[in-house]
Parts: C-alpha cells; sequence; structure tokens
C-alpha cells in the first residue's frame, strides 16, 4: 500500500474511533450502573458494540480480514493494559476475548455487506 493522503484518510475513522474507546477506557466505571448482573451485561455489551465497530473501521481500511482482526486485537490488549492504571477500572484478559468476538462480528459483517455491494 503506498503512503498517500488519501490512504492515510481511509485509516482516519478507526484512529478517531480507537481514541474515543481510550477516553472511555480512561473514566471510571464506578457507580454507573446498580446491580451486579445489570453491570455484567452492560458493559460485556459495550465491548462487543465497540469492538465491533472498530472490526468494521478497520476492515473498511485494510480490506484485509486478518489485518482488522490482529490490529483491533492488539489494541484490545494495550486498552485492557491501560486500565490497569486507572482508578476504579482494573484490565482483564477475559475482557480482550469478548473484545475479539465483536471484532470477529464486525469484522465479518462489513465483509459479507462490501461483498454483496461489489
Amino acid at each position: 500500500m503506498k503512503l498517500n493522503f488519501k490512504n492515510l484518510i481511509r485509516f482516519l475513522p478507526s484512529v478517531l474511533w480507537m481514541a474515543v474507546i481510550f477516553y472511555f477506557s480512561s473514566r471510571s466505571t464506578t457507580g454507573i450502573i446498580n446491580g451486579q448482573v445489570q453491570s455484567l451485561l452492560f458493559f460485556k455489551s459495550l465491548h462487543l458494540i465497540e469492538y465491533a465497530i472498530l472490526g468494521i473501521f478497520l476492515y473498511s481500511a485494510f480490506k484485509k480480514y486478518q489485518y482488522s482482526i490482529l490490529i483491533a486485537y492488539i489494541y484490545s490488549l494495550s486498552d485492557e493494559f491501560h486500565q490497569q492504571f486507572v482508578p476504579g477500572r482494573e484490565g482483564k484478559i477475559s475482557d480482550t476475548f469478548i473484545d475479539l468476538v465483536g471484532i470477529l462480528i464486525g469484522s465479518l459483517i462489513i465483509r459479507e455487506i462490501i461483498k454483496l455491494t461489489h
């Protein structure tokens, strides 16, 4: 892939979305949702959704299924590492597996949409 302005713009949604994820990961989740089950369902659903969106953006940029999954999962690992240093948060490797499911779902959805439209 040639490095030019058009190629850089393709990655802008991914980079911006990573910044959104980083921002929310930097915030404490204490007291957002009352109840252990509700909190678990809410936050695990957010993991799926936010990483499905990242998978969509990265697949749209790379046009390669493997690259989008790899980059998104590496970002997920770095995000969980980052959360270890945020008060009220903790980094969990199990969350990265939930993220990976979201990444796979998002990447598969966009890949199939692109196939259908081309």
